[in-house]
């Protein structure tokens, strides 16, 4: 390993100097979008929340919010609608739609107890405005809304930090009788030590989470390769709705709102999403196997008849699929609660910290290398 360590400290200095800015970029966007609808229910609350005079929840209310999106928005196309969590909640619909002559992703907020619309705000903005603040951070984690080219890019960036995290560790622990060093603070402040134990240490104390963000940050970049090389080891299911056959469905016999009473409970449908080209409405709904906030059993109910025709959880039946229903409740901290959420976000201000502290770092021992 010491015959290797200038190899090993060449990758970990121009890792750190080329992949950096992105580093920083998805530290500082992730840890803000951690509490994503916190922080859009405070910016926001004018779309994000129902009046106060509103009352319960209506059965009926998911369609007359369709019809209100529709009516406000041209060729409104629903992708996802998710139902009020929480008392006073709005609901919440995400598509696209005709804006200015070109479509264009949308969302659109209306009151659960009256369906009346609340507002609306065009997807994947560069704005400052409040209403596109959080769509904005979510958008430059995700692919800094150029294009999903930018998604792989992201995706190679956190491989190599997956690699870097294993060659980091070589480097912070030398001689296995010294691990407890990697974890101090030493030097006088303001030293070259000081500097160089602010890189170290806190990337030692967060290191455990951090690399569980640059691995699921590969499967969520990658997925269609992440499935294809955990295939190799142990089967993985597809999503139910990809292996249904293309059935057409241009106007359905059967409402949003039978559709759910045909699975469940309003309180416990999480979410739908309307499947025209396969002919089903595909209804989330919350069950005690769900690893995050989200409702993870689906049902897929025919837009026709009314039947049911699938039912899958997220969990799946392999170990295959439980890797895969892991991967997003441990990248946004929802697998652990909150304590898993603080932890993920503190993972990121310390990804941050690395990111500056190692720039620093290089550029003093670069300056006291020279001659004088």
């Amino acid at each position: 390993m010491r015959a290797a360590r200038p190899a090993i400290r060449l990758w970990h200095r121009w890792f750190g100097l080329l992949a950096g800015v992105w580093l920083l970029l998805l530290a500082v966007t992730g840890s803000a979008i951690t509490y994503y609808d916190e922080l859009d229910r405070a910016l926001n609350p004018d779309l994000r929340s129902a009046p106060a005079a509103g009352g319960p929840a209506d059965p009926a209310a998911m369609s007359k919010a369709l019809a209100a999106t529709e009516a406000a928005l041209p060729g409104f196309s629903p992708r996802h609608i998710d139902l009020p969590d929480r008392s006073r909640e709005s609901i919440w619909l995400i598509g696209s739609a005709e804006v200015d002559g070109a479509r264009t992703g949308v969302q659109a907020f209306a009151d659960p107890s009256t369906g009346d619309l609340l507002g609306w705000r065009e997807s994947g903005v560069w704005s400052l405005h409040r209403h596109h603040i959080p769509d904005l951070l979510y958008g430059l984690h995700v692919d800094l809304l150029v294009a999903p080219w930018v998604t792989w890019a992201f995706g190679l960036v956190s491989l190599f930090w997956l690699i870097d995290h294993g060659l980091a560790l070589a480097l912070a622990i030398p001689r296995l009788s010294l691990w407890a060093d990697a974890f101090k603070l030493k030097g006088r402040a303001g030293s070259l030590r000081r500097l160089f134990d602010w890189h170290r240490a806190p990337g030692m104390w967060a290191w455990p989470v951090t690399a569980v963000l640059a691995l699921t940050g590969v499967t969520l970049a990658w997925p269609d390769d992440s499935r294809d090389a955990v295939r190799w080891v142990t089967p993985v299911s597809e999503r139910l709705d990809f292996t249904l056959p293309d059935r057409p469905v241009a106007t359905p016999s059967v409402t949003v709102e039978q559709a759910f009473a045909t699975v469940a409970p309003l309180d416990r449908i999480d979410s739908f999403r309307p499947l025209p080209d396969k002919g089903v409405y595909a209804v989330r709904t919350f069950d005690p196997r769900d690893l995050d906030y989200q409702g993870r059993l689906w049902t897929y109910v025919d837009m026709t008849t009314g039947a049911v025709v699938a039912r899958r959880h997220d969990n799946g039946d392999g170990a295959g699929d439980a890797f895969f229903a892991w991967q997003y409740p441990l990248h946004s901290g929802q697998a652990f609660g909150e304590v898993g959420r603080a932890l993920v976000f503190l993972g990121g201000v310390v990804t941050a910290g690395l990111a500056w502290t190692g720039v620093l770092l290089w550029w003093r021992r670069r300056r006291r290398s020279r001659p004088a």
